[in-house]
C-alpha cells in the first residue's frame, strides 16, 4: 500500500482551504494533516506535523508566503533533508512575486483556478521531486514574469541583479554536455520520464544527472533550475535554439 503523502495547507481564506483540502482528502494517497491562515502559524504546524508538502498561498497577513517558503527551504537546507517540498498558490495578478518564491526555494507553483486532477497530481509531482508541476503553465507563468522583470528591474525586496553571464557563467560551465541538455529539456518542461524516453535512458540515470545539475548550480528544485536557464538567457521565450557562451 502506498504511504499517504501528508500536506498542510497555507492561505488566508477559510473556504480556500476548505475547499483545497477536500480535493486532497478525497485521493486515497494524499491527507490534510493541517490548515494554517498565515505563514507563522504554518511554519509552527510544520514543526507540530512534519507534512510532506505545504500548499504556500503567497499573500497572507502577519507573515507571507515568500518569508514562509525562505524559513522552510533554510531549515531543510540546515536539517540536510528535503521536505517538505513548498508549491505555491498564486494567480497571474501575484506574477512578480513567483520568481521570488521560487528563488526562495518553492519546488513549483500552480494557478488557484487549476483543475483539481492537476492540483492533485502537483502535489504528488513535488513529493517526489521529479517533475515540473503543468509544464507548459509554468514555463509560460515564467516568461511572463522574466519579461516584467526585464521591465520594471528585479522582483520586490531583492537587490539589483548582477549581469547574467556574471551570475552564471561559472556554475554553468562546470556542466557536462549531457548535463545542459538535462537542463535545456528541463526548460522545456519535460519531466524525468519524458527525459529518459528521449535520451533512451532509465529514469535512475535521468534522476542522477537532475540531482548533479541542481548540486552544481547550487539549487534545490527543478523549477529554480527552469528560472536559470531563462535568467543566463540558454532558453529564451519564443526561441527553438539554445544559447551556451562556455
Amino acid at each position: 500500500m502506498t504511504d499517504e503523502i501528508k500536506v498542510l495547507v497555507a492561505d488566508d481564506q477559510g473556504v480556500i482551504r476548505m475547499g483545497l483540502a477536500m480535493i486532497l482528502d478525497h485521493e486515497p494517497d494524499l491527507t490534510t494533516i493541517a490548515q494554517a491562515e498565515n505563514g507563522e502559524e504554518a511554519l509552527r504546524l510544520i514543526e507540530r506535523y512534519d507534512p510532506d508538502v505545504v500548499l504556500m498561498d503567497i499573500r497572507m497577513p502577519v507573515m507571507d508566503g515568500l518569508v514562509a517558503t525562505e524559513r522552510i527551504t533554510s531549515a531543510n537546507k540546515a536539517a540536510g533533508r528535503s521536505r517538505p517540498a513548498v508549491l505555491v498558490l498564486t494567480t497571474f495578478d501575484d506574477e512578480a512575486y513567483v520568481l521570488s518564491a521560487v528563488r526562495a526555494g518553492a519546488s513549483g507553483f500552480l494557478l488557484k483556478d487549476t483543475d483539481p486532477d492537476l492540483l492533485v497530481s502537483a502535489v504528488r509531482a513535488v513529493h517526489r521531486g521529479d517533475s515540473l508541476v503543468d509544464p507548459a503553465s509554468t514555463r509560460v507563468l515564467l516568461e511572463r514574469c522574466m519579461e516584467l522583470e526585464r521591465q520594471v528591474g528585479t522582483g520586490p525586496s531583492e537587490p539589483a541583479a548582477l549581469p547574467a553571464d556574471a551570475r552564471w557563467a561559472g556554475p554553468l560551465s562546470q556542466l557536462s554536455d549531457r548535463e545542459r541538455e538535462i537542463l535545456v529539456w528541463m526548460a522545456r518542461g519535460l519531466s524525468n520520464r519524458d527525459l529518459a524516453t528521449k535520451l533512451f535512458v532509465s529514469e535512475t540515470t535521468v534522476k542522477t544527472h537532475v540531482s548533479s545539475v541542481l548540486s552544481k548550480l547550487g539549487l534545490s528544485s527543478r523549477v529554480q533550475a527552469v528560472v536559470v536557464a531563462y535568467e543566463a538567457g540558454v532558453v529564451r521565450p519564443g526561441e527553438p535554439n539554445t544559447h551556451w557562451t562556455t
